[in-house]
């Protein structure tokens, strides 16, 4: 059973499981900030842990071009928020990108219940999600997606090039199997999944425990 539901035990449980995620190391303090800089190439991403919506809280920086602009949101987001511990990322290139949201919730009479639709920052403007019982398999992810309202943005519209809508719904049926197999897990969540011309990548993940 999964005993950390930490940012980074579930981002190894999904990618035990074959999700992919960008380079990533846990950090909580400068020398560790600066280790892990000189180890994953930049731009970077900064998250602050343990922290409830921290995007709200202005607990996520991203486009740090450098180690100095690494060093500097570090120093600004640990004397607003001084987390105990943080994520230091090498940002995906987010080029031609679509960002999607996956989630399992644990219904008590349903059992686990997936939703896939659009994500990142669009969550809540356009609530564009489709439902299925979990875990899903592969083509009845695709189905869901393909059942979106926004559906034409993952064809290719106005020049934009069409993303890879199989490899997005492959870790769909991935992410889904994982919440099905932790029954401890009463709801998972990875936001955004971004779906690029040429593959996928999980930028970020949550879970409760039950």
């Amino acid at each position: 059973p999964l005993r950390d539901a930490g940012y980074h035990g579930i981002r190894t449980l999904l990618s035990a499981a074959g999700v992919p995620f960008p380079p990533a190391r846990e950090i909580t303090d400068e020398a560790g900030l600066l280790a892990a800089a000189q180890e994953l190439t930049g731009p970077y991403v900064l998250k602050a842990l343990h922290v409830l919506h921290k995007s709200d809280a202005g607990g996520v920086a991203l486009r740090l071009a450098d180690r100095d602009a690494l060093l500097a949101a570090y120093r600004d987001m640990h004397a607003r928020l001084g987390a105990s511990a943080y994520s230091v990322e090498a940002m995906a290139d987010l080029t031609d990108g679509i960002e999607l949201i996956v989630g399992v919730n644990r219904d008590p009479r349903f059992g686990p219940v997936a939703m896939a639709g659009l994500g990142g920052v669009l969550t809540e403007t356009l609530d564009d999600v489709a439902f299925s019982l979990a875990p899903v398999s592969a083509l009845r992810a695709e189905s869901l997606l393909r059942s979106l309202r926004t559906a034409a943005l993952l064809t290719g519209v106005r020049g934009r090039p069409g993303v890879d809508v199989t490899a997005a719904a492959t870790v769909i049926a991935r992410i889904t199997a994982v919440a099905a197999a932790h029954p401890e897990i009463a709801e998972l969540e990875v936001n955004p999944l971004l779906v690029r011309p040429d593959g996928v990548l999980a930028l970020d993940a949550r879970a409760v425990l039950a």
